[in-house]
């Protein structure tokens, strides 16, 4: 089921003819709500209409969410469609605003950075997504950033027996010239959890976080009071198409699985897989991205990525070089792993 959602703090805005302001010291008038409910869309129906015109309009942010099961996924549009909430049982997998003010969920950017500095791409990373709902999937698409010409658009589909999500992510240049970009999902997670990977080899010498893999597996744990003096990065080539964080808090373990991607295919001073961990420690980015490919004018390039979430058992030790860890990140990745020839260009 996909519907929308209004948040705690609604906000709103009167729509009137011309622009009239309070009077200072005075409240402003705050008129009845118009009579609007939440959208419930479900596989086989159609969106509802549009309301008819009224005096005026009553204006709510709000995000999309599709509850399947135990599960939920919020997309908040307004922000970048950004992903708010994956969660199983209540618990979300993902850090929340109110953990962590200045970064949370997960959003799509274009790598590599040094296309762009900082911040990223307004146009993908905060500003207003548009909309549809597609049967039983939200589509999301951003809008044209003029100085690079991309626009990117984000395909969310439940797959309920698999305890998973769908997120087909294109990448479209509008320019008038060829240029090259890879994709990249950042999604950040609670501090204290443990990140992991199949990768044949250490970070790349760049990094400032140094990892190396053990038994083919590469582990971070994250302990946050180890980075109050600053940063660290970690850059990589992973080996077989996932990435893994077990959250201790919830006992969950969520995997994202995408194509493998050659070192020789990656976007220039970046990674397959990236971790970062700001100073203080309070969040970490577990971040993949895909192909490093030129997109000529009016070109788009398809990279279709898929959360898995399960819930631990308790006899599950959360450590590093814990074997089981990685024979059921390896099973959930199987139940939905993407055909690499879903990767294209058109």
């Amino acid at each position: 089921m996909i519907r929308s959602s209004l948040p705690r703090a609604a906000l709103l805005s009167l729509v009137l003819g011309g622009c009239v302001g309070p009077v200072r010291g005075e409240a402003p008038p705050v008129p009845p709500p118009a009579p609007l409910v939440p959208t419930v869309v479900t596989a086989g129906e159609s969106e509802p209409p549009e309301p008819q015109a009224v005096p005026f309009s009553v204006v709510r942010q709000h995000d999309y969410r599709i509850d399947f099961g135990d599960y939920g996924l919020e997309v908040n549009p307004a922000d970048g469609a950004r992903i708010i909430e994956f969660s199983l049982g209540g618990h979300n997998a993902l850090v929340t605003q109110a953990q962590s003010p200045d970064a949370f969920g997960s959003s799509f950017w274009t790598s590599p950075q040094s296309d762009w500095s900082w911040p990223p791409l307004p146009e993908l990373n905060a500003l207003p997504w548009k909309v549809e709902v597609d049967q039983a999937s939200l589509v999301l698409e951003s809008q044209v950033n003029q100085a690079l010409g991309y626009s990117a658009r984000q395909r969310i589909v439940a797959l309920p027996e698999a305890g998973a999500v769908s997120i087909e992510c294109t990448l479209t240049n509008h320019g008038p010239e060829p240029r090259k970009v890879a994709p990249w999902q950042n999604t950040r997670v609670a501090p204290g959890g443990l990140t992991f990977y199949p990768s044949p080899g250490q970070s790349y010498p760049e990094s400032s976080l140094k990892l190396e893999p053990k038994d083919g597996i590469t582990w971070f744990l994250h302990q946050p009071e180890r980075y109050r003096s600053g940063s660290v990065k970690s850059y990589a080539d992973g080996s077989e198409g996932w990435l893994a964080q077990a959250e201790p808090a919830g006992r969950l373990l969520f995997v994202k699985v995408f194509a493998d991607v050659p070192r020789d295919a990656q976007a220039p001073k970046e990674g397959e897989i990236v971790i970062y961990v700001p100073q203080g420690g309070r969040f970490v980015e577990v971040e993949q991205q895909g192909p490093y490919v030129e997109l000529g004018s009016g070109q788009s390039t398809r990279w279709p990525v898929t959360w898995v979430l399960e819930r631990l058992d308790a006899s599950v030790a959360i450590e590093p070089g814990n074997a089981r860890l990685v024979e059921l990140a390896r099973e959930m990745a199987a139940r939905v792993r993407p055909d690499v020839s879903d990767q294209e260009r058109h």
